[in-house]
């Protein structure tokens, strides 16, 4: 059965490409401004449904709101210490698509796997030298 594409999932699609990773409260501000009469709940049930369908990843850090990305490729993400900013990273020499091989657990078949870089992005780097 084919879901409906409304305009309310459009609206709400539209600010995970805009916006860098967003939390659902931050896509909440942006789809509010443009379509004020969609609610909260909407969106966070709207998130739900493009997580569960493909359509969008969740991604979850430790000790931080769940943050949601359009780009569902094979991707790794590296995330700021000081501000929590997200970004998408693709490591040299490193293939996060494809088979993978593991020695740790013979008898388990890995069905895919999240690699998080974490340190301080460009923008509080320069901050810590400026002050």
């Amino acid at each position: 059965m084919q879901e409906r594409q409304t305009k309310q999932k459009q609206v709400i699609y539209e600010a995970l490409k805009t916006l860098n990773h967003p939390t659902a409260t931050e896509v909440y501000g942006w789809v509010h401004e443009l379509a004020p009469t969609v609610s909260r709940a909407t969106v966070f049930r709207v998130l739900g449904g493009f997580v569960s369908g493909g359509q969008a990843l969740e991604l979850r850090f430790a000790g931080n709101e769940v943050r949601y990305d359009y780009n569902v490729s094979a991707h790794c993400h590296a995330r700021c210490l000081h501000c929590g900013k997200v970004a998408d990273v693709e490591p040299k020499n490193f293939s996060v698509s494809g088979n993978i091989e593991t020695t740790a657990c013979d008898d388990f078949c890995v069905e895919g796997y999240t690699l998080e870089f974490f340190g301080k992005c460009k923008d509080c780097q320069e901050n810590v030298l400026q002050v």
